[in-house]
Order: structure tokens, then C-alpha cells, then sequence
């Protein structure tokens, strides 16, 4: 088993390639040999340089800090990958391990600015950041707890092809500029939007998908295009409202165009009560949401929600990076054998 770990840790990231000057591995698993066994011994080590690349590697268990000072790019598995997880079911074949790598409960402050984090579990995690830009990067991440921004001004924010479960983005003050939201899946009850302080022009909340949403959203001075949305209602301030589906009957400004309001949400997404929780989001045949956002360039109308556009949202957040999604190792070994055979198979995610 030691070996099983040992050679999906580093196989999976092996080809990874990037401008950072060094690549650590992080492995909470007992018998695994790896450069640290906890986040906080990353942030601490004077080893670890700011723009370094951290690989977390798989584990039950999440890794754990307080406050992460040191700007650097933080890559895991994806999700959505055990087989036995009744609560979020898997989707077979992406990867050979069944756990994810989970980072909980810590704050992103000054000193993280321009940290990136890819195919990584999240929970809890506030931006406490005074200097501007913060530039954060969230891409094909889980939230089960949410985004929360503190009481000061940040810019430069970006989260794309991530799964929000009972999970919201809030910053209620300070203020948010530069804030990208699009691809996204935000799934279930307490998944919602509240960014009433987003301030100047270049904020975009794009091609996102809402379902099962219980609770109101609130945005302003933002560009809300191609989103597929079934929250109860919304609250626009200043924004620039085209193409989207409301399941609700909402309320819009005379500057709004091209939207569809009491969308009726099953006949929107596959849905049903199998596979896993991102692939019921997709759209159905005969989705009113196929080819309804705004047109780019004179040929190219997308899909509204998290699967349209350019660059559309990726099963279980599987980082487009190599990855070994078949692995078998013996469990034992004869006696006096110099050999044994092991068997993977790998693909490159791009």
C-alpha cells in the first residue's frame, strides 16, 4: 500500500510543468514519504519559497492551517471520486484514487496574493487580505462551506469550473473589484451569491449554473450573462443583465435583454437522482438553455451554464494535468522475487 501512494502521488504530477522554482509533495498518509505531511509545515517551512508549487496529494483526511501568508500554486486530485460515497457519488474512471485532497477552515491573508489553487477540497475559507490586489485564483475546486470576504478592499478575484455544495460566495463590506465568477455549479439550499460591494466595471458573473437554491442572490455593478439560475429571486444594482434563464418570475431592469424568466427547471437539466452531483447538471435535449446565451463573433451562439462557452466546466474538477486513472499493485510480494508487475494507465486531461 505504501507503494500504491508513493507512485500515484508522484505520477500524477510528474509532468507538471510551470515557471515555479520548486514542486513539494504533501502527504498525511501513515508510511508515505513525502517533503511535508501538513499544509502548515509548507506555510512555515523557510524552504518553501513564494511562487512554489505544492502537490497535496490524497488523503481521508484534510490538511489543516491557520492563516496562509506565501503566495504559491496548490494542485490536488479533483472530486467526486470515491465510489462508496453515497452523499457525493463518484464519476468512474477520472482517477485510481478514491479521496481527494482537502484543505478546511483557514484564512487567506496578505503575503497569498496571486496563490492559485486547482482540483483542491475547500471549506471555510475567508480572503482577510488588506493589500491590493489580493489576485486569487480558484479553478475546479469543491466549496462545501463557501467564500468569505472581510471587512476590506480586494481586487483581482477569480473562480472558474468549481462545485459549490451548500456553498456561497458573501462579501457584505469593504469592497470587490475585478471579480470573476463563470463555469461554476452551485447546487442545493445555501448556495447562493452575495456581493452587494462589488465596485468599478470589470466584474463578470457568467455561464453558471444554480439549482436547488433556497436562498436570494444579491449582486451589483456586475456583468450577469449566459447563468441558468432556479434561486427564489434576485437583487440587481447597476448590472448588465443578457441572456439568462430564471426559474422564477424575476424581475428585471428595461436595460435586460435576451433573458427567460419562469424557466421551467426540469426541463433544463438532465437531473435525475443518479451518478454524480456536476453530471446532473447538464443539459438535456431540448434544454431551452442550448444555444441560448449571447452570441460571441458572428457565428458562435454558446449554451447558458456551467457547461457552455469556450472553456466549460470539467467532471469532478479532474486539473488538466496528467493523472493515473487505472492502477493495480500486488498486494504481496513471494519470497526471494527480485520483480513484480504493476499496472497503470494514464491520460493527460487537457
Amino acid at each position: 500500500m505504501k507503494l500504491k501512494f508513493i507512485a500515484l502521488g508522484i505520477s500524477i504530477f510528474t509532468f507538471f510543468t510551470a515557471a515555479q522554482a520548486k514542486i513539494w509533495r504533501v502527504n498525511n498518509n501513515a508510511g508515505v514519504q513525502a517533503d511535508f505531511t501538513s499544509f502548515t509545515d509548507v506555510i512555515n517551512s523557510a524552504s518553501v519559497a513564494a511562487g512554489d508549487t505544492i502537490h497535496m496529494e490524497a488523503s481521508s483526511t484534510d490538511y489543516s492551517v491557520t492563516t496562509m501568508t506565501k503566495r504559491l500554486v496548490v494542485i490536488g486530485l479533483g472530486y467526486f471520486l470515491n465510489p462508496a460515497d453515497a452523499t457525493y457519488p463518484a464519476n468512474p474512471g477520472l482517477q485510481a484514487s478514491a479521496f481527494s485532497s482537502g484543505l478546511s477552515g483557514f484564512t487567506i491573508a496578505n503575503g497569498a496574493n496571486g496563490s492559485k489553487f486547482l482540483g483542491i477540497r475547500l471549506s471555510s475559507i475567508s480572503i482577510n487580505g488588506t493589500a491590493a490586489p489580493i489576485s486569487l485564483t480558484f479553478e475546479k475546486c469543491f466549496f462545501s462551506s463557501g467564500i468569505f470576504f472581510a471587512s476590506a478592499a480586494h481586487s483581482g478575484i477569480t473562480i472558474r469550473k468549481c462545485f459549490f455544495s451548500n456553498s456561497r460566495i458573501e462579501a457584505t463590506g469593504g469592497s470587490l473589484t475585478n471579480f470573476v465568477c463563470e463555469n461554476n455549479i452551485f447546487y442545493t439550499t445555501f448556495s447562493f451569491i452575495n456581493l452587494p460591494v462589488l465596485t468599478g466595471a470589470n466584474n463578470i458573473f457568467r455561464n453558471n449554473s444554480l439549482s436547488g437554491v433556497g436562498v436570494g442572490c444579491t449582486i451589483a455593478n456586475c456583468y450577469v450573462a449566459n447563468n441558468i439560475s432556479d434561486a427564489p429571486g434576485w437583487t440587481f444594482t447597476n448590472c448588465s443583465i443578457k441572456n439568462n434563464l430564471f426559474s422564477n418570475a424575476q424581475t428585471l431592469p428595461g436595460t435586460a435583454t435576451n433573458n427567460l424568466i419562469s424557466v421551467s427547471i426540469p426541463s433544463v437539466y438532465v437531473g435525475g437522482s443518479t451518478g454524480s452531483l456536476d453530471s446532473r447538471m447538464a443539459l438535456k435535449a431540448g434544454s431551452p438553455a442550448l444555444a441560448a446565451g449571447l452570441t460571441l463573433g458572428p457565428v458562435i451562439t454558446p449554451d447558458c451554464g456551467a457547461y457552455g462557452a469556450t472553456d466549460p466546466y470539467k467532471l469532478s474538477g479532474i486539473p488538466n494535468i496528467p493523472s493515473i486513472y487505472t492502477l493495480t499493485v500486488p498486494i504481496s510480494i513471494p519470497s526471494g522475487s527480485s520483480t513484480m508487475s504493476v499496472t497503470f494507465s494514464t491520460r493527460n486531461n487537457n
